[in-house]
């Protein structure tokens, strides 16, 4: 039986008549109280780091490849592995779309919104070819039919339809009765969103909310602590759909800003370096990983590797807060 347990930021005691309650077994996480040079607010940790398109879906099918032998999702790890191979295949063979306007850029942050818009992917002529082309590069000879048969779809699709279904997944609508298309359409956007964001200034960037990304608009699809320097043991979140890091604030919630009620929780079947950070505010949790420990840990590849955590804290009533495009459950 797998054995849950709890890792939670130290707190005062309190004193618990004696066998009132199990005792998990804990670690002192003293070393998470909050601190500016610890937590990603001292002035010398860069507010976002920018996706490099040219190396980032090739480590991530790396990852994916190295997390598959034996894993009780093997056959989809190795599934995404193929799609994020055929997204490094493809961002290499398409250049990018043109640079958004610096008057557009300029407006558009002085209203607190993020540079990269829905707008932008309706007017990027390079888009559609960027699908059809992934699309061709896959290899889905040992895939499920379901998977085929949502290529066979797309392709014979018009490009509007196509853009349509773009277009929904960017603002997070997506139709249930297309989810299996939704996966391919959202691994081109992101190459796309992706060499857009690697184009921005990173220092005209602005907090936009709790949970959103500064360039794009996007979900995190988990938290990471990083180990580069100058941001070593700093947390940022990881862009859903564009890849950029933004720095956030530890043991705060990304969904409501609290920063009351938080825990984190670990199974021992999955790496201690991946936990779920839970906020009992707004209930909900988001995966967070010690990439400082494990510098291959990547964000997309290792929260679909240790699904068991989702289902194991929804037991107890805590929704996701963010999103992995590439596993859409």
């Amino acid at each position: 039986m797998a054995n849950f347990f709890r890792r939670k930021p130290a707190a005062p005691a309190e004193t618990k008549p004696a066998g009132s309650e199990p005792k998990p077994r804990r670690r002192d996480f003293s070393e998470l109280k909050p601190d500016p040079d610890k937590i990603g607010i001292s002035g010398s940790v860069p507010f976002v780091r920018l996706p490099d398109p040219g190396t980032l879906f090739a480590d991530r099918a790396a990852r994916l490849i190295a997390a598959a032998p034996g894993h009780p999702m093997e056959a989809y790890l190795r599934f995404v592995a193929e799609v994020a191979r055929a997204q490094a295949s493809v961002q290499a063979a398409f250049p990018p779309a043109e640079a958004p306007a610096a008057a557009d850029t300029a407006l558009r942050a002085e209203h607190g919104m993020p540079p990269l818009s829905r707008q932008r992917l309706e007017a990027d002529a390079g888009f559609d070819g960027c699908l059809t082309a992934l699309l061709d590069q896959l290899d889905l000879s040992v895939s499920p039919e379901a998977s085929q048969a949502a290529r066979a779809s797309l392709l014979a699709a018009s490009p509007a339809d196509r853009l349509d279904l773009a277009v929904q997944v960017v603002e997070g609508a997506l139709p249930v009765e297309r989810i299996a298309e939704c996966v391919f359409v959202a691994a081109a956007l992101q190459v796309r969103f992706a060499q857009d964001a690697a184009r921005l200034d990173a220092s005209a960037l602005k907090p936009v909310a709790d949970g959103v990304c500064p360039c794009c608009g996007g979900a995190p699809v988990a938290s990471v602590v990083v180990g580069w320097t100058p941001a070593d043991k700093a947390r940022y979140l990881s862009c859903s759909v564009c890849g950029t890091l933004w720095n956030h604030v530890r043991i705060r919630c990304t969904a409501c800003g609290s920063g009351e009620g938080i825990s984190y929780y670990g199974l021992d079947e999955v790496s201690k370096d991946v936990q779920v950070e839970t906020c009992t505010t707004c209930h909900s949790y988001i995966k967070h990983l010690h990439q400082h420990r494990a510098p291959t840990l990547d964000p997309v590849a290792d929260d679909i590797a240790s699904y068991g955590l989702d289902l194991k804290i929804a037991e107890d009533g805590f929704r996701r807060a963010g999103l992995n495009l590439l596993f859409i459950v």
